[in-house]
């Protein structure tokens, strides 16, 4: 039996993004600031239309998408500079921490960032603290020894982080007797998916992950399912499962990225109940 997580697929910030590309594809000199999500299939498909991806501002540019993932206030500066018309899609839970970390400068708290330094949603927070925050990956991060005592920080973390490091590293700054407020951004439907995804993983003998292979949720995903179900497999389209075999008495889990579109879902689906001709079933 095939069994579906019901949280695969878009979330809110992903959906209301991938509208806003493509409902302002007809504007002229359009472009992405960045993949407006890390899915070839849709930016290739955007591309087609007419929407093109840029990584910096110039005067060719008319109109930008700034991505669900955000970007730094100095780029709002710079579209203003060039007279850039700006589409914001950034997620309302990224807009948030932006805000709330621009505000706690001003009440001369220094910044923690937990998360990846290099993923996109991490360079744009930065860029909301002029580029002077701490960011932290996991307890192992170098920068935690260095944390000073006598300051107040304010923390933050990735929307799509794990929460388990999350709290790990919390707990490392209580025992290094750190000045901290933290608040709770790790967005509510990542913790849903990730909950889901192992559950499902637990009680299938095959689990599969789709989403694109440069995307941070579907890599966690990955793991997480993984470290339940041994036979995890992480594929960005249906295309990639032609040299798995499936048993018709096996259960087969799948979930999907916040990146990964719901037709490329529905192809892997379809690939794996015409191969064993099994049923489909809501997972959780």
């Amino acid at each position: 039996m095939i069994k579906l997580a019901k949280s695969a697929g878009f979330c809110f910030g992903v959906e209301r993004a991938v509208n806003l590309a493509y409902s302002n594809a007809s504007l002229s000199n359009i472009f992405t600031f960045g993949p407006i999500i890390h899915n070839d299939f849709v930016t290739n498909d955007l591309k087609l239309k007419g929407v093109e991806i840029a990584y910096e501002l110039t005067p060719r540019i008319k109109n930008v998408i700034i991505r669900s993932h955000g970007v730094g206030e100095n780029i709002y500066k710079q579209a203003d500079h060039l007279g850039i018309n700006i589409i914001d899609a950034t997620c309302p839970y990224v807009k948030k921490i932006h805000n709330l970390v621009k505000q706690h400068i001003i009440l001369g708290q220094s910044i923690i960032i937990i998360g990846d330094k290099l993923h996109p949603e991490i360079i744009g927070i930065n860029g909301w603290t002029n580029d002077n925050a701490i960011i932290i990956k996991d307890e192992f991060d170098s920068n935690i020894p260095l944390l000073d005592n006598t300051k107040s920080y304010f923390v933050v973390a990735q929307t799509t982080y794990k929460q388990e490091v999350v709290n790990r590293i919390i707990q490392l700054l209580e025992e290094n007797h750190i000045t901290f407020n933290y608040v709770h951004t790790i967005c509510s439907t990542t913790t849903k998916r990730q909950q889901e995804a192992r559950s499902l993983a637990k009680n299938v003998d095959t689990m599969i992950i789709v989403g694109g292979r440069n995307s941070s949720n579907t890599k966690k995903l990955f793991e997480i399912c993984l470290s339940e179900c041994k036979n995890s497999l992480c594929i960005e389209n249906a295309s990639e499962l032609a040299k798995i075999k499936f048993n018709k008495d096996s259960d087969i889990g799948i979930t999907a990225g916040a990146s990964t579109p719901k037709y490329i879902i529905d192809d892997v689906i379809s690939y794996i109940n015409n191969t064993i001709k099994g049923e489909i079933s809501n997972g959780l």
